[in-house]
């Protein structure tokens, strides 16, 4: 995706990142909820809450959640997933398919509306996503940024929920929702399990060599040597012993050239104890995959979060 290439490249060239830069401040902050729309199988609440971070467009500093709580989970304590979406989409077709299948299997789901998606939007005149690619590198980097600690403050918001039980989440991400993933299970203790489809780490290479941000950093002579002082903090690989024990699902593209496979493989270097999966096709031809990866998927989380099955005939598959 030209997302990514965009935000790959613009993190090589910003400013390192600061000790304690991912730490969300500490505080109360409200949380705003709208009155719950019922589906057949979930009710779904759309919540707000201020982001961590101000940038310079006041819509975008207010956090948008989605939260699916299944029919019957009142009064338990459910295992849940955080959604991180691919950043600068139009849409959520392709997150949806996940959304659906994990609360259909009895999970609580939040998906998070990444910075300047959605309601978002700096303005309504603005294509949702785009002023995230349009700015300058830092501007870039702190967007990025902002979406690791937009999504730690969720998880707390999530947590927090009567529904979930805090010490059965799991952060879900694709794309450039893995990258950003994969950063927020490396530095925050409170997930329990990571599922990271088409993610990588080793950024600096990752720029050079993947085939939609190698173009851009050779025009700009760009090597990773140069470029690994300023990925500092902001690539999994950093945290690799905090990760040592830490279980998590990759699932990577036999043909993708937007995260090379080397790249592919750091990010498992980046989590020891992980599982990688390789399936086939390329970076945009998986979506292929979504006829069955979401529910084989969801059966993985179940088992990362020793989950109780969903009774028998309460599955639809779509």
């Amino acid at each position: 995706m030209r997302a990514a290439a965009a935000l790959l490249l613009a993190l090589a060239v910003a400013a390192p990142v600061r000790a304690g830069l991912l730490d969300p401040p500490r505080g109360r902050f409200a949380v705003a909820a709208d009155p719950p729309v019922a589906r057949p199988d979930w009710t779904q609440t759309t919540l707000r809450f201020p982001s961590p971070v101000k940038s310079p467009w006041p819509a975008n500093d207010t956090v948008w959640a989605h939260l699916l709580v299944p029919r019957g989970a009142a009064g338990t304590r459910r295992p849940a997933v955080l959604v991180l979406p691919v950043m600068a989409a139009p849409n959520i077709w392709i997150e949806r398919h996940f959304i659906d299948r994990f609360a259909r299997d009895g999970f609580v789901v939040m998906w998070l509306e990444m910075p300047t998606q959605f309601h978002r939007r700096p303005s309504a005149l603005e294509p949702s996503g785009q002023v995230f690619l349009a700015r300058t590198a830092r501007r870039l980097a702190a967007n990025f940024r902002q979406s690791i600690l937009d999504a730690r403050r969720a998880l707390g918001v999530l947590a927090a929920r009567p529904e979930v039980a805090p010490d059965r989440i799991a952060v879900f991400g694709i794309s450039l929702g893995a990258l950003v993933g994969s950063v927020v299970y490396s530095v925050d203790p409170r997930p329990a399990y990571g599922v990271f489809l088409l993610g990588g780490a080793g950024f600096p290479s990752l720029v050079v060599n993947g085939s939609l941000t190698g173009p851009f950093a050779r025009r700009m002579n760009l090597r990773p040597g140069e470029l690994a002082a300023d990925w500092k903090g902001l690539d999994p690989l950093d945290y690799r012993g905090r990760n040592l024990a830490k279980p998590a699902l990759l699932v990577n593209a036999r043909s993708d050239t937007v995260i090379p496979r080397a790249n592919a493989l750091k990010l498992k270097e980046a989590f020891p104890a992980a599982r990688q999966v390789w399936v086939p096709f390329g970076h945009y031809t998986a979506i292929l995959h979504l006829i069955w990866l979401p529910r084989w998927v969801s059966g993985r989380l179940r088992e990362g979060l020793r989950a109780p099955r969903p009774p028998a005939g309460g599955v639809k598959i779509r």
